[in-house]
């Protein structure tokens, strides 16, 4: 969908009021309660009624609003993007340490098995050197094959004797190498494991810090959703016109800028692509990543309903919301067969390599603050915006499947 056009969306604000009879005021009263400050540099109520009836000074209030917006939804972006880092550093560090765990226990385990191995081997060549010392060895014998009354049978037990002390002696070899090795695996054992503790402190200190930053990104997100409504509703005060309208316009406006960047995005990834095809991995953010156009009635960021904290991976209850958007039919199943190849519906899904985010992949995930400011957490946002990518560029799911498939992105 494209965004809407200044002139045609005051006309249709226009025509809105005068169907409902919404006056001036009664837009005041009904949108939001007038609050008595706002936060510094954001306009007041009472500013923006000061400079109602004057052009100049409209303009300045609304030129101060979307500057608010801006600010405000940067913030909130770059919290969320914070988010995504710490939590790609958390999943690295349990990553290394779980690598490290099982190395650690697989080095004391063969330890172990060569200790098992090296007292079997010891007990071996001491029962071998005992029944050498019992026999007074092959040189007694040997003394006493020329004065034996059976020189036959002596000579049989002188080769036995020779066959035990020659085992004897490979017993003794494979017991100092057996020593040799339960010493080496025993220090790498201690090594591991000391590693592995070390890994342990990091993996802690950066699952704390991940837990800090999505904290701080809900945080933000909550409060400049909760600050756009306002914004919003003075907004529409200004033009006559609607927070919901202002809302879609401004994401439209949005999403035809993330369009475009992807754009190009997505002609350098085909050029990297056809100098490397045989790099592999799914589009995982290769060319996946746009701003698609805005899809109508997500009403956000201004919505009513609060932003979920922290990331929602429920790709069944994600598939189901899709199904809302484009139907239970072929375009649906493309679309499954397309995001289940990308991140497997998964709130979450990163590609560290890419920074590519997302259910769609989006790269940088920041692209679907279009369609909410909740779109590192929010599984509708990050649909939305998809849907409304893949029709942008595509115009079909079934065509953006056909193109991954091809080209193994979109």
């Amino acid at each position: 969908m494209r965004a809407h056009d200044r002139s045609g969306r005051d006309r249709r604000a226009s025509r809105l009021a005068v169907a409902t009879g919404a006056s001036l005021a009664l837009v005041l009263t009904t949108l939001v309660a007038p609050s008595a400050a706002s936060a510094a540099g954001y306009p007041t109520w009472a500013q923006v009624e000061a400079a109602k009836g004057n052009a100049a000074a409209t303009q300045a209030q609304v030129d101060l609003i979307d500057a608010s917006l801006d600010s405000l939804e940067k913030a909130a972006s770059d919290r969320s993007d914070e988010a995504v880092l710490a939590d790609q550093a958390d999943a690295a560090a349990q990553s290394d340490l779980s690598a490290a765990s099982q190395r650690a226990d697989e080095l004391s385990a063969d330890a172990e098995r060569a200790r098992a191995s090296a007292d079997t081997a010891e007990r071996e060549a001491g029962q071998l050197a005992g029944s050498l010392f019992r026999t007074g060895g092959t040189q007694t014998l040997g003394t006493d094959l020329f004065t034996s009354p059976d020189p036959g049978a002596a000579l049989y037990q002188l080769g036995s004797l020779t066959q035990l002390g020659d085992r004897w002696q490979t017993v003794l070899a494979d017991a100092t190498t057996a020593s040799n090795t339960v010493s080496s695996l025993s220090e790498q054992a201690t090594t591991a494991a000391d590693r592995r503790d070390s890994l342990a402190r990091d993996a802690r200190a950066a699952a704390d810090q991940a837990a800090a930053a999505q904290a701080t990104a809900d945080a933000e997100v909550t409060s400049a959703t909760q600050r756009s409504t306002d914004l919003y509703a003075q907004l529409a005060a200004l033009k006559d016109s609607t927070s919901e309208l202002e809302q879609q316009y401004r994401a439209g406006v949005a999403a035809q800028q993330a369009y475009a960047a992807q754009e190009a995005a997505a002609k350098a990834q085909a050029a990297a692509a056809a100098k490397a095809p045989s790099r592999g991995g799914s589009s995982a953010g290769g060319g996946s990543s746009g701003g698609g156009a805005t899809v109508p009635g997500t009403g956000r960021p201004g919505g009513a309903t609060p932003p979920p904290t922290g990331a929602v991976n429920d790709p069944a209850g994600a598939k189901t919301y899709a199904a809302t958007k484009v139907g239970s039919g072929a375009e649906y199943t493309c679309l499954v067969q397309l995001w289940n190849k990308e991140s497997g519906w998964r709130t979450n899904a990163t590609n560290p390599s890419g920074g590519a985010y997302g259910i769609p992949q989006a790269l940088p995930g920041n692209k679907m603050a279009s369609s909410g400011l909740d779109w590192q957490t929010n599984y509708r946002t990050q649909v939305d915006w998809g849907i409304g990518y893949i029709q942008g560029r595509y115009g079909t799911m079934c065509a953006a499947w056909a193109h991954s498939v091809a080209n193994n992105w979109y």
